[in-house]
């Protein structure tokens, strides 16, 4: 009898254990802008309000509006903007949504209390994404959402996200880095309809794939998800990516080959191209995100000076080879 009582309450905590409710994870959405004045302003405050939080989602969109020469913004004006229209702040930057709640334009953006009405909630309801490389150049991101606990939610949303976590750019308004910055979407910007397992323990899982965009440094590109209540926008659960693939490529980043020691940058509307060593005969390309060739030069002398006025702003990469063979590519950003 005894035995029996014991396996029961073993049987009851089992039960109540598996029917627990998980943590929520916080996700601030941080609409800003890189020739956004009044961005620069109350940024290092945000971030650093951020940055004394623990385990908070962000992702950085950059809307047209105000500000539609953004380079952040212009390798995905259709998608940064729809995103900024879904919470009906599109027009005016910096902006702040934190758990599908949009903040007020006038709030502290840098006072720890912004956060609090927000933390030490739970959820039925957790997320767990697998991202590895499909293919050569494609990004696959594995989506899991498991039910933890009873509920009655319904008329769900699954936004889905790729993000950069680090772009060094300095913009007109002088922030030189930008984090978690939005690249694309694997949904449309307002999500799509799913519908949450209502027996404890079952689980669904969706499969979103994107090309690997050239401009991108896929070593720093990670998966978001955030699951909302499409009506109200109230965020159910959110995460970033959990487990990363070693297979993931690594993308065009600026580095160094063979003896080639050689600078380009940008600098009032002229391309510069500087050999820090021996001067040798250089092939130069200038390529635009697609890879269509916009500049095929032969370079011969040590600091050679191309004019660029004519391009638009945005992300362009650049190759350069050597007569033997030693190249070097990179990421070029005008503005």
């Amino acid at each position: 009898m005894k035995n029996l009582l014991i396996k029961s309450i073993v049987l009851l905590l089992s039960t109540q254990f598996a029917n627990a409710q998980v943590p929520k994870k916080v996700v601030v959405e941080h609409f800003t802008n890189t020739r956004c004045s009044a961005c620069a302003a109350r940024n290092s405050g945000f971030y650093t309000n951020l940055n004394n939080q623990s385990g908070v989602v962000h992702l950085a969109v950059h809307p047209s509006s105000p500000y539609p020469a953004c380079v952040l913004s212009l390798h995905n004006p259709i998608e940064n903007d729809g995103r900024t229209s879904y919470y009906g702040i599109y027009g005016s930057t910096p902006r702040l949504v934190v758990q599908g709640v949009v903040i007020s334009a006038g709030a502290n953006y840098g006072a720890a209390s912004m956060f609090t009405p927000f933390l030490g909630q739970t959820s039925p309801a957790s997320i767990k994404i697998v991202q590895n490389r499909f293919g050569n150049d494609s990004i696959r991101s594995r989506i899991v959402i498991k039910t933890q606990a009873t509920h009655t939610l319904n008329n769900l949303s699954l936004f889905v996200a790729l993000a950069e976590d680090t772009v060094n750019y300095t913009g007109s308004n002088g922030e030189p880095v930008h984090y978690d910055v939005f690249r694309k979407a694997l949904t449309g910007t307002s999500g799509f309809s799913i519908i949450l397992p209502t027996l404890v323990g079952d689980s669904v899982v969706y499969i979103k794939s994107s090309p690997a965009n050239v401009a991108w440094n896929l070593a720093r590109i990670s998966t978001i998800a955030i699951l909302q209540d499409a009506t109200t926008k109230s965020v159910v659960q959110s995460e970033n990516m959990s487990t990363k693939s070693n297979t993931l490529a690594t993308g065009i980043k600026n580095e160094t080959i063979g003896h080639l020691n050689i600078n380009v940058f940008f600098s009032e509307q002229m391309l510069n191209i500087i050999q820090n060593s021996s001067v040798e005969k250089l092939n130069f390309k200038l390529y635009d995100v697609s890879g269509r060739v916009l500049i095929d030069k032969l370079v011969e002398t040590s600091s050679e000076y191309v004019n660029v006025a004519s391009l638009s702003p945005g992300i362009y990469l650049f190759g350069i080879k050597s007569t033997n063979g030693s190249t070097k590519t990179g990421r070029l950003f005008i503005n």
